[in-house]
């Protein structure tokens, strides 16, 4: 077990809008609730982390979403291996 922490709520400020189709897994990604994700997911989801890093965000926001990307990149392909996002 690991765990990345986001004191300042960074990950929120990455988020891709719910309504987007563009981004199936990360656009919920609850930041009141918790949301968790399986192997097949975890592999989407780094693919959008990658698209979302594309985007133009401050300095801090992008290294945490770095910070975040290099994490979920660990958990790929470790059987019995999920990604939690734990709401406030």
């Amino acid at each position: 077990m690991a765990e990345l922490l986001d004191p300042d709520s960074l990950v929120e400020q990455f988020l891709p809008d719910f309504t987007s189709p563009d981004f199936p897994c990360m656009r919920f990604v609850d930041p009141y609730g918790n949301t968790v994700f399986n192997q097949f997911q975890i592999r989407q989801a780094v693919s959008e982390l990658e698209r979302l890093l594309a985007q133009k965000h401050t300095p801090e926001v992008e290294q945490h979403l770095r910070a975040v990307l290099d994490f979920i990149r660990q958990a790929q392909s470790k059987v019995h291996t999920y990604i939690w996002f734990y709401g406030d």
